[in-house]
């Protein structure tokens, strides 16, 4: 009778440790998922702060804004690499002319970031 006793003890202890150990995983599982959301969200907050720096030249603008446009570009390609923005149109400052009126459009790739810029001079020829 003690042997049956001291082996339900046991077969006790085995079930709430596998209990305990299930929920573990799970609470783990749970963890890791929130991660991923976590990461993925600064993604895209990451996306839209490189986005963000572009966006603002789209449209009708000076020539002078577009120097800085030019300049910003230069300086994102020095420091992203791998995420390179291709110039059409207008392409170089020396080629603005800062009382002219420009059309800046933006094309995104597969991620959302802006991977072509083209500026246009309105009105007249672009020159490259």
């Amino acid at each position: 009778m003690e042997n049956a006793s001291k082996a339900l003890i046991i077969a006790g202890a085995i079930l709430i440790s596998i209990l305990l150990i299930s929920i573990g995983i799970l609470v783990m599982n749970s963890a890791g998922q929130m991660t991923d959301r976590m990461d993925s969200s600064m993604d895209e907050t990451a996306i839209q702060s490189f986005n963000r720096k572009f966006e603002n030249y789209v449209g009708t603008k000076r020539g002078s804004v577009i120097k800085s446009l030019i300049s910003e570009v230069e300086t994102s390609n020095t420091v992203n690499v791998n995420d390179q923005i291709t110039l059409t149109g207008v392409t170089n400052l020396q080629d603005v002319i800062s009382t002219a009126r420009y059309t800046v459009t933006i094309q995104k790739n597969n991620r959302g970031l802006v991977h072509q810029i083209n500026i246009e001079m309105e009105g007249g020829s672009t020159t490259t």
